[in-house]
C-alpha cells in the first residue's frame, strides 16, 4: 500500500480524528519501508477536531479561520510556569513517532509585545530529558516562525540503541519513547503578562537513518575526538597538531589587536571620566559603563572559563576511549579522582576516575611547559580576538598575571538550606539562620582572591539560585520542619501582623488550631489567599540574601564590584528590585538569540551584565550544540556578532560574557554536558569562522555603542 502525505490526505478526504489514528497507525507499522512517508501531520485543524484532546493550562482556547486557514488561537495567562496548551493524544491510543527525527510547529504571535512560544514534545519523567525534548522561538508582534523539536540527538540512530553513559549529546541516541509520546505542550516561555498566538501544522518529519552498531566502540579517538567522523581542523596525528599550533601563531602575530585601548582595555580613544584606580560603573550620556582603573569608558566582553581544567570521567566507561595514557609517569597529572558531578551517570559514583585530553594535548604541544603556554596564549588570545575579560570560573594563575582584566568566583556552599524547596542546582539558602551569615563571612574571605586587585572588576556571588516563581520560597519554607530558622521567622512576622491566629486563618480560609500548630504542619497554604503574606516573606528572603552578602563582601574588598548571583531562568521584579539595592551589578545569564530588549523593573535604572550565552553547532565532531542552536561555526559567529550588537545597544547592559573558552569534552564533564560551546577545541585551536565574526565585532566594539 503506498501511503500519501497525511496532510494531503486529510485535507482531501476531510477524514475524522479515527480515520487519522488508523493511517497513523499504518504508518508506524511500516517504518522501515521504503516508501514510507517523510512527513505525517498531527494536528492542523482543518477538518472535525475532538476537543477531548485539548487541556488548557491558565488560558484558554478556540480554532479561528484566517484567511481561509483553521489555526488553534491561544489566550494564555502567566500565572504558572507553563501557561498555554496540551494536546493529547486519544484515550486508547499514544502517538507513536517511531522513526522520526523531527517535530515541527507552526506559531504565530497575535500579541502586541514579542513572546517566546515553547513546545515540549511528550512528558518524560525525566526532567531534563523532556527539557531536550523542546525548543522555542522569539515572536516579535504579528510575526510567524516555525518550531523545530529534534527527537534524536543525530539525524541517525543506532539500531538496536546502545547504552552509552554520562554524555548528554549521545550519538545514535533517540531521546525518549517515541512509540508513547502523550502529549505536546504549547505555552509561553517566562511570561510576565497575557498572550495570545496560533499554533498549526504540528507534524512529525524526518525519517532516521538506521545504523548497524556493530565496531562503534570505542569512539574517541587518542585526542580526545569523536572517532567516527571527519570534518575541519580535525586532527589526526601529533604532526597536524603542530601544524596547527604553527598556523595560529602566525594568525595571532598578523592580529595582535584593537589599537584603541588602554592598559586594562578601556576605550583610549574615548572620553576620560575620572580615574579612581579601580573598575566602577558611571552612567554616562544616558548609557551605563564600566569605567577603568584610568578612568577609560569599559565594556566587558568576555570567556568564562579560561582554564585548562577540562576532565572526563573514564571510570566504567573505558571501552569508550581509543587509547588512554597510563596512570603513571608524567601522565598521572592528566588524571584525577573527581567529587563533582550534580546530575547524570556519576552523581551516585563520586569519587571517580576522570581524565582531561586538553591537558595532554597541551601537553604533546608545549612538552611540561604546558600550562604556563596556555596561560600565555590565552591573553594573547583574547587580546588578538578584540576581548577583555577573564570571566566566571577561570584560571586564577592566569588572571592573577595582569594582563587581562577578571572577575572573582566566590561560592557560598554548604549553608542551611530551606528544607523543602527545590533547584536544578540544589535547594535554596535558609537565611535566617545564623550560620549563614558565618559562612558567608568564611566564604568570603576564602575565596577573595583579587581583593585590592585594579585588574580585579568584582565578584560573582553564587550561580543561577532556583528563585522559582514568587511567593514560592515562602510556600517551601511552610512545608518545611518546624525547626527550619526561616520557617520560625514567617511565623513571626505573622504573629506580629495577624496577633490571632483565627485572623490569619479568616484571611487565608485555613484551620491551624494554634501559631504552635502552624509551625508544626507542613501542608501547603491556599496560595491565592495567602498571596499577600507569601509575597511579603519572599521579598524579605530576597533582601536578607543580597544584604548579608554585601556586608560580608565588602568588609574584605570594598574597591571590588558585587556582581550577583548570575540570575538564570525566570526571574520577578521581586528579587531584581531587591539585587538592585544591593549590587553594583546585576547579573543575568541568558541563553537567548538577543539581549537588546533585557531591563530591570520599570523604576529601577541600574547596570547590566550578562554572565553567559552562547551558540553551538553540529558540524565540527561534536554532538551536542549546547543551550541554543547555531546552523554551523560561521552561523555561530554571525549570532555572537547580533547577541552583542544588540547587547551594546542596550543602554543598561555593561558587558556579556560567552559561557565558555573551551568545548566540553565529548564524552562530557562531570555533569554530563559535552557541549560545543568554546571558542577553541578540544585540540586547542580557534574556530576560524567564529573568531572572524568576534574580531570584527569587538575591534569597533566601542565605537558601536557610542553611535548606537
Amino acid at each position: 500500500m503506498k501511503i500519501f502525505s497525511q496532510r494531503k490526505l486529510l485535507r482531501k478526504l476531510n477524514v475524522q480524528h479515527a480515520l487519522l489514528s488508523f493511517v497513523f497507525m499504518l504508518i508506524s507499522c511500516s517504518s522501515h519501508q521504503a516508501d514510507v512517508a517523510n512527513e505525517v501531520m498531527l494536528f492542523d485543524f482543518q477538518g472535525e477536531f475532538d476537543q477531548k484532546q485539548v487541556s488548557v493550562q491558565d488560558g484558554t482556547y478556540q480554532i479561528i479561520d484566517i484567511d481561509g486557514q483553521k489555526k488553534m488561537k491561544v489566550n494564555s495567562g502567566f500565572t504558572i510556569k507553563e501557561p498555554g496548551v496540551k494536546l493529547l493524544r486519544t484515550e486508547k491510543n499514544y502517538f507513536d513517532l517511531s522513526g522520526y527525527y523531527q517535530i515541527k510547529a507552526d506559531v504565530s504571535n497575535l500579541s502586541d509585545k514579542g513572546i517566546q512560544v515553547e513546545l515540549f514534545v511528550g512528558n518524560d519523567p525525566d526532567d531534563l530529558i523532556r527539557w531536550f525534548c523542546s525548543d522555542y522561538v522569539d515572536l516579535k508582534p504579528g510575526e510567524s516562525k516555525t518550531i523545530s523539536v529534534d527527537l534524536a540527538w543525530t539525524p541517525w540512530a543506532h539500531d538496536p540503541q546502545l547504552d552509552i553513559r554520562g554524555l548528554r549529546g549521545i550519538p545514535g541516541k533517540i531521546k525518549t519513547d517515541l512509540s508513547a509520546i502523550d502529549e505536546f505542550t504549547f505555552s509561553t516561555r517566562y511570561a510576565s503578562s497575557p498572550s495570545c498566538f496560533t499554533v498549526d501544522n504540528v507534524r512529525a518529519i524526518g525519517r532516521l537513518e538506521m545504523r548497524d552498531t556493530t565496531g562503534f566502540f570505542p569512539f574517541i579517538d587518542e585526542f580526545g575526538q569523536y572517532k567516527h567522523r571527519d570534518w575541519k581542523d580535525k586532527v589526526h596525528s601529533l604532526d597536524e597538531l603542530v601544524e596547527l599550533e604553527a598556523k595560529e601563531q602566525a594568525d595571532l602575530s598578523k592580529n595582535p589587536g584593537p589599537q584603541d585601548r588602554s592598559q586594562y582595555g578601556g576605550w583610549s580613544k574615548g572620553p576620560q571620566l575620572k580615574a579612581t584606580g579601580f573598575f566602577r560603573t558611571e552612567k554616562y550620556h544616558g548609557k551605563w559603563w564600566l569605567v577603568d582603573p584610568d578612568g577609560y569608558l569599559f565594556w566587558t566582553a568576555g570567556l568564562n572559563c579560561v582554564t585548562s581544567n577540562s576532565y572526563t570521567g573514564v571510570q566504567a566507561r573505558e571501552k569508550y576511549f581509543e587509547k588512554l595514557p597510563p596512570k603513571e609517569g608524567y601522565y598521572k597529572y592528566f588524571y584525577e579522582k573527581s567529587s563533582w558531578a550534580s546530575h547524570g551517570f556519576y552523581k551516585d559514583k563520586v569519587p571517580y576516575d576522570a581524565f582531561s585530553f586538553y591537558k595532554l594535548n597541551l601537553y604533546k604541544k608545549y612538552g611540561k611547559e604546558w600550562l604556563d603556554k596556555f596561560r600565555e596564549k590565552a591573553h594573547k588570545r583574547i587580546r588578538s580576538w578584540g576581548m577583555n575579560t577573564i570571566g566566571f570560573m577561570s584560571d586564577f594563575g592566569a588572571a592573577l598575571q595582569q594582563k587581562t582584566p577578571y572577575v572573582g568566583s566566590i561560592w557560598i556552599q554548604d549553608t542551611p538550606k530551606i528544607d523543602a524547596s527545590k533547584g536544578y542546582w540544589g535547594k535554596f539558602h535558609d537565611v535566617f539562620d545564623p550560620e549563614f551569615r558565618k559562612i558567608v563571612k568564611r566564604s568570603v574571605g576564602f575565596q577573595k582572591t583579587g581583593a585590592g586587585d585594579p585588574w580585579c572588576i568584582g565578584y560573582f556571588i553564587d550561580n543561577e539560585l532556583s528563585w522559582g516563581l514568587v511567593g514560592s520560597l515562602s510556600v517551601a519554607t511552610l512545608e518545611s520542619p518546624s525547626i527550619q530558622p526561616a520557617k520560625i521567622e514567617f511565623i513571626k512576622d505573622l504573629k506580629a501582623k495577624y496577633t490571632d491566629i483565627d485572623a490569619l486563618n479568616n484571611k487565608w480560609k485555613s484551620y491551624y488550631a494554634s501559631w504552635d500548630d502552624m509551625l508544626e504542619r507542613t501542608d501547603k497554604p491556599n496560595e491565592e489567599l495567602a498571596s499577600e503574606d507569601l509575597i511579603a516573606f519572599y521579598e524579605k528572603i530576597a533582601d536578607t540574601y543580597f544584604r548579608i552578602i554585601n556586608e560580608e563582601l565588602k568588609k574584605v574588598a570594598p574597591n571590588q564590584n558585587y556582581l550577583g548571583c548570575r540570575f538564570a531562568w525566570a526571574n520577578n521584579d521581586i528579587t531584581l528590585k531587591a539585587a538592585a539595592k544591593y549590587l553594583d551589578i546585576v547579573s543575568f545569564n541568558k541563553y537567548e538569540y538577543s539581549v537588546e530588549n533585557v531591563r530591570m523593573p520599570e523604576g529601577v535604572d541600574c547596570p547590566i551584565m550578562i554572565g553567559e550565552f552562547h551558540f553551538g553547532a553540529l558540524d565540527r565532531g561534536m554532538t551536542h550544540l549546547g543551550v541554543k542552536a547555531a546552523q554551523n561555526q560561521a552561523d555561530r559567529g554571525q549570532k555572537y556578532q547580533d547577541y552583542i550588537q544588540g547587547a551594546l545597544r542596550n543602554e543598561q547592559i555593561v558587558g556579556a560574557h560567552w559561557f565558555q573558552y573551551l568545548d566540553q569534552p565529548v564524552t562530557g564533564r562531570g555533569d554530563g554536558e559535552n557541549y560545543n560551546v568554546g571558542f577553541v577545541t578540544g585540540v586547542d585551536y580557534p574556530y576560524e569562522e567564529l573568531i572572524q565574526k568576534v574580531r570584527e565585532t569587538c575591534y569597533d566594539m566601542y565605537e558601536y555603542r557610542d553611535t548606537h
